[in-house]
């Protein structure tokens, strides 16, 4: 194994203020020493031909002058591990050795991955600075950042995307957003970077070649990232004898084990502003609120007869879990509640009664998932699983369902009217792949944009495809084979609009072939818009094509 440090990704930008922003890296060893140094941005070119010994040393001040360098601290991030369900790149040797051997204590591997971070501070509002980071003889390329733009900016661009999970047109598709509109002052990602949060490769470097942060190169070195938490950042226990993947599956309910869930992969690369998993910002003078609105996957599974149901999955226990508390799942239980009285839902109230929400010139919530939705993860309803317990006539517990009442839709029930009734211009979601809106009559426009290529469909109503219910023993009337559950009608792109079979307008896009990825603009002069944009992946080098504008406000 060698000794040089590598960097597994290349900086990328957080937390931006009035007067500075965090640069995080991510390197495979432990470095003696790691700083990050910025210059004005017209010095760009002379902080580039510095070595990463120069950028490194105490005398870096003769060398350019106006150079700030800041020393940075390093995390390990210890839950990062590969199995043997990981596709490693050639290089890493040693790994796929101890996976390939079976001379590990079980099916996985811990993996050396260690976060580095600093912050830039005392910017200049309006100005650019050049940067680069150095860790023990590696360094990055120059790039950009800045102090987060004052709220009289003349014009904003944020890039609004989700559920990348290694989707194989994410690297051309990303590529085309830069081509498209040029610089973003900022990135609204609304969850699930990966698939197997636990997974270090799928972070960086596996080998199909669309790993997260590779897949955003062309724009996290240089454009804030706020991101909310998605299913796919919450890993559960590490058993041994268990895949990365299998584990992922088995996260339960913080209630029933203390270290039943872990978000500490995403936690660690991604800290909130806060401190908790929901917060506000204002950024450019645009209010963003972020809310954790997630909840634990798990598959469709559900057999009306308990001796029949040998896996656990959202509407079921296995049979062979019933005495197992700990063995159960508990359906697809939230990560974190949103419903009335609860310390998100009362954060949130406050927040939209707030000084800084009142006065900001737009006013935008970013959530996994959004109550209104025609993707197939719009069902089972956003409710807390009710448990119903099947008994033989001797009172012994013979099978455990789940259901998902309608009437406790918390998204429907709690959150949406707060949002109605503050007038937010756009709630912005993902979850199911997909690209589709929805105005509210108070006006209020719902966004997916998740489709980065794959897609799990898209259910309309009116005719063509349908969700799959559970039997009746469950409320499968409750269980909306097509539509919104909320009961808005999914509006048709306004400038090209895919076709369907019979040459009629789609108010969606669910194809396999394509990736989509929208634009929010704000500008002083002409308001603010949503763009969206498709790419085909047939013809990655075409580009971009507009098909969908809506302003706001």
């Amino acid at each position: 194994m060698s000794d040089e440090i590598g960097l597994l990704c290349e900086p990328y930008l957080l937390l931006p203020d009035e007067t500075g922003v965090e640069v995080a890296w991510v390197t495979d060893r432990r470095p003696r020493a790691s700083r990050l140094v910025f210059a004005p941005w017209e010095l760009a070119d002379r902080l580039e031909q510095l070595s990463p010994d120069e950028l490194l040393d105490a005398s870096i001040g003769g060398e350019l002058p106006a150079a700030v360098w800041v020393q940075a601290a390093s995390t390990r991030l210890s839950a990062m591990a590969e199995d043997r369900e990981s596709v490693l790149p050639a290089r890493l040797v040693d790994l796929r050795l101890a996976l390939e051997s079976g001379e590990t204590s079980g099916v996985t591997v811990p993996r050396e991955v260690w976060r580095i971070a600093a912050r830039a501070t005392g910017l200049e509002p309006g100005r650019a600075y050049a940067y680069r980071v150095a860790s023990s003889g590696v360094a990055s390329d120059v790039a950009r950042l800045s102090a987060a733009p004052p709220a009289g900016a003349p014009m904003l661009r944020l890039l609004l995307t989700s559920d990348h999970q290694l989707g194989a047109t994410v690297p051309a598709t990303m590529k085309q957003a830069i081509a498209a509109t040029g610089r973003f002052d900022a990135v609204l990602y609304a969850g699930d970077f990966v698939n197997v949060p636990d997974r270090a490769s799928e972070w960086f470097d596996d080998a199909r070649g669309s790993a997260f942060f590779p897949s955003m190169r062309g724009i996290l070195p240089n454009t804030p990232m706020l991101s909310v938490v998605g299913n796919h950042e919450v890993q559960g226990t590490r058993e041994a004898g268990a895949t990365l993947a299998e584990s992922f599956e088995s996260a339960l309910p913080l209630a029933v084990s203390p270290d039943g869930l872990s978000l500490s992969n995403y936690e660690m690369l991604f800290p909130s502003p806060s401190g908790s998993r929901f917060f506000a910002i204002t950024f450019g003078g645009v209010r963003i609120i972020a809310l954790s609105a997630a909840r634990v996957w798990r598959s469709e599974r559900a057999e009306e007869h308990p001796e029949d149901r040998v896996a656990s999955s959202r509407y079921q226990e296995s049979r062979d879990v019933l005495d197992d508390p700990l063995a159960q799942r508990y359906g697809s239980h939230i990560i974190d509640d949103l419903s009335a009285g609860s310390p998100q839902y009362n954060w949130l109230r406050r927040e939209l009664r707030s000084p800084e929400f009142a006065e900001a010139r737009l006013r935008i919530v970013v959530m996994h998932e959004s109550p209104h939705s025609i993707g197939v993860n719009a069902m089972p309803h956003f409710a807390h699983p009710v448990r119903l317990e099947e008994r033989d006539a001797t009172g012994q517990v013979t099978g455990v369902r789940y259901d998902y009442p309608s009437s406790e839709n918390i998204l429907l029930r709690d959150v949406a009217p707060l949002l109605e009734a503050a007038r937010v211009e756009l709630v912005i979601g993902g979850h199911s792949h997909l690209w589709s809106r929805f105005t509210s009559p108070a006006g209020v426009h719902y966004l997916e944009t998740s489709h980065a290529g794959s897609t799990h469909g898209a259910f309309e109503g009116g005719g063509g495809r349908h969700r799959a219910r559970p039997p009746r023993l469950w409320n499968a009337h409750d269980a909306l084979a097509q539509g919104d559950p909320g009961g808005l009608t999914p509006i048709v792109p306004n400038i090209r609009p895919r076709l369907g079979p019979e040459d009629q307008p789609l108010p969606y896009i669910a194809d396999p072939e394509l990736s989509v990825f929208s634009v929010l603009t704000v500008s002083a002069d002409a308001g603010a818009k949503v763009s969206s944009y498709v790419v085909d992946s047939r013809t990655p080098d075409a580009p971009a094509q507009l098909f969908d504008a809506f302003p706001l406000g």
